[in-house]
């Protein structure tokens, strides 16, 4: 099992968006079927742009894979992605801001610096 400093690196270096956690977590919600677009969006309440990226990044990190039709299936390429891929899902369930502060900290780490420079304690 990955220690947290192990998953919050697997967050940070595997996800873009929240969103893409997001659809990951709505798919091991039910691992066994392939979910089309439309129940992604009616599930996530996301918008079609929104899952259509994620399905895309998602089988492009082999998390996940679709079929002819377009449907999306949590299936991992390897048992340590998808052990990976639990945790982190497992982690935002426990730590949800924790985990958007890891996408969003590689997306502007300038912008996340400046910020920790008036915190009284790291987190």
């Amino acid at each position: 099992m990955a220690t947290d400093p192990q998953i919050e690196e697997f967050i940070s270096d595997s996800f873009s968006s929240i969103w893409d956690l997001e659809l990951l977590s709505a798919l091991l919600d039910h691992p066994d079927l392939a979910l089309s677009q439309g129940d992604l969006v009616e599930k996530m309440r996301a918008s079609e742009l929104v899952v259509s990226q994620g399905a895309r990044a998602l089988a492009s990190a082999g998390m996940a894979s679709m079929d002819g039709d377009g449907r999306l299936q949590f299936r991992p390429i390897n048992n340590k992605v998808e052990e990976s891929a639990r945790q982190a899902c497992e982690f935002y369930r426990r730590f949800p801001g924790r985990a958007r502060r890891l996408i969003v900290a590689r997306q502007a780490p300038g912008l996340n610096a400046f910020a920790d420079a008036f915190r009284l304690r790291k987190d």
